[in-house]
């Protein structure tokens, strides 16, 4: 049965996702003396990288769980940075033309779901737009506006139906060389989904928080058992993460995000452009969408579907959400008002502010 999107009324608000940890301080002191946290935070994947860890382990135990997750992310930076002149994306965006060019299992893993979802979503999710990303810059010190005559090579393509995989030999090949990859749009979520699973599997970490920037994924249920708590706050005020707008209960899920607030520069004359790029325009989506926010299980498909929903517009977004299994979102128009899938609009709870004493990650992200 088709779900119809559930609106909320509120004041004008853009969309990012916090992560409030509740003070523990008292289920510390006063229920469990052994429990442990391990804080740590670095720059990997064009954004700040922090994970919190949680335990009933020795304190170096767990800080060696913390830094694995941290080492994580930094081996998928040298993967994919299309930054690097010596990351993996690099040599293939170089030599794929010219025959196919053996990847890594993480490469072939990431660029496979790419090339799912750019199918699935007809190019609204497109890893094939390294060169027009390029174009504009955004993000970097040589943001601009390119001229119609540099745009209009790239508008339409569907060069992702050009990418050709070898699953036997495990092979990239592009079939003209019209085109670059950049999976700046999609590899946070791998990360979230990898860093998850070696905490789990090789350090039996069960309660935890993994942020990249828009990316959220929480381990398990916080230390006193309880959910963690994900607010959506006001971007009027990104740095201020007690301005939330709606809360939401969650455990074992991810928060992904794309908004217009994340990455943008403005012209001369004041226009404001945004870093998520439609390929059939070449230009900035203008969907009059300011955020997507999706729910799930796996953070890669859901970085992949923020993106998708975002360039595809409220309904549309909201069609394909209806379409898959185990994915929600929340849409902030940019007129204000919120809205989301049935799956999750009675979970949201509409708030004004929270409390000051409580800490919280914020999730204002520099993707890459």
């Amino acid at each position: 049965m088709k779900r119809t999107p559930h609106k909320f009324s509120g004041r004008t608000a853009l969309i990012c996702v916090l992560v409030i940890l509740v003070a523990c301080t008292a289920f510390f002191s006063n229920r469990n003396q052994q429990m442990r946290e391990a804080n740590v935070s670095d720059v990997a994947l064009g954004t700040l990288v922090n994970v919190r860890l949680y335990g009933q382990i020795p304190q170096g135990a767990l800080n060696s769980a913390a830094n694995a997750a941290l080492g994580r992310a930094r081996e998928l930076e040298d993967i994919f940075s299309v930054y690097s002149e010596d990351s993996e994306i690099t040599y293939v965006n170089q030599n794929a033309a010219a025959g196919p060019v053996h990847v890594s299992d993480d490469f072939y893993a990431v660029l496979e779901r790419s090339l799912y979802f750019a199918q699935l979503t007809d190019g609204a999710f497109d890893p094939t737009l390294g060169r027009l990303i390029q174009l504009w810059g955004i993000g970097t010190e040589n943001a601009r506006v390119p001229s119609e005559s540099e745009i209009s090579p790239f508008v339409g393509k569907k060069n992702y139906e050009h990418v050709i995989l070898d699953e036997e030999e495990h092979t990239v090949y592009f079939e003209n060389s019209d085109f670059s990859l950049d999976l700046g749009g999609i590899v946070k979520g791998y990360a979230a989904d990898e860093i998850k699973k070696l905490l789990m599997e090789e350090y039996d970490i069960a309660s935890g928080l993994i942020n990249l920037g828009g990316n959220i994924m929480t381990i398990g249920s916080r230390p006193d058992g309880q959910p963690w708590t994900l607010g959506i706050a006001d971007p009027k005020n990104p740095q201020d993460s007690s301005q939330t707008v709606a809360s939401m209960a969650v455990t074992d899920k991810t928060f992904v995000t794309s908004g217009d607030y994340q990455r943008y520069f403005e012209d001369e004359n004041g226009n404001r452009y945004h870093h998520i790029l439609d390929g059939s325009t070449g230009y900035p989506a203008d969907t009059h969408l300011s955020s997507v926010t999706i729910i799930g299980n796996t953070s890669m498909d859901a970085d992949a579907l923020s993106t998708a929903c975002f360039v595809l517009g409220e309904e549309k977004g909201m069609e394909l959400l209806e379409s898959l299994d185990g994915f929600d979102g929340a849409f902030i128009g940019s007129d204000g008002h919120l809205s989301a899938t049935e799956g999750v609009s009675g979970q949201l709870q509409m708030t004004e502010t929270q409390s000051e004493t409580q800490a919280e990650i914020q999730t204002e992200t520099q993707e890459e």
